[in-house]
């Protein structure tokens, strides 16, 4: 999969400049697309869109309560992280499920806000997409638990570390411990 990814960002960077010679009918901010007789900077373009996300994630913070509740949830796994020492893996993981969560919710309010613009009444197929996407979210805060459950209870539970949780000692207890 990373290798697909590193394949479509390379393809993307090579068809940049041929993408860029004719208009996008589809674009977010229409306002601010560039004349083909007089393309702007490209650093200027990279700056915008710069601007763009962090105004996004702004407004995410700043509306989304469950959002708040997901970055508390993050800050506490960091510190939690940070007072246990966890080790590079574990913190790759603990990373991977704060990025996890916080991506669906965004996506989640993003399907949120089209649906919103397209219209406030009730229609099913909105009703759909916005249950989807919060089934996402879900989805997403149930495996950053599951991924926190293994990652945490090794190190406040000193006997799971020590101990293989497929011995049967475990199980059944040690007889030296009597």
């Amino acid at each position: 999969m990373i290798c697909c990814t590193i394949f479509a960002g390379l393809l993307g960077l090579f068809m940049r400049p041929f993408l860029q010679l004719r208009t996008n009918p589809l674009a977010w901010r229409p306002e601010h697309q560039p004349v083909v007789s007089d393309p702007p900077l490209r650093a200027t373009g990279r700056l915008q869109s710069f601007s763009h996300a962090f105004a996004g994630l702004a407004f995410l913070v700043r509306n989304e309560p469950n959002m708040r509740i997901h970055l508390a949830a993050a800050l506490s796994a960091v510190i939690a992280g940070l007072s246990l020492h966890l080790s590079l893996s574990e913190w790759r993981w603990l990373i991977f499920a704060i990025a996890l969560v916080v991506a669906a919710e965004a996506l989640n309010t993003a399907v949120e806000q089209a649906c919103n613009a397209f219209t406030r009444g009730y229609h099913p197929a909105i009703k759909a997409a916005k249950d989807v996407a919060a089934g996402a979210v879900l989805i997403s805060a149930v495996a950053a638990a599951l991924i926190g459950a293994t990652i945490f209870p090794p190190h406040v539970i000193p006997p799971l570390a020590s101990r293989s949780l497929l011995s049967s000692n475990w199980i059944c207890g040690d007889p030296g411990d009597a």
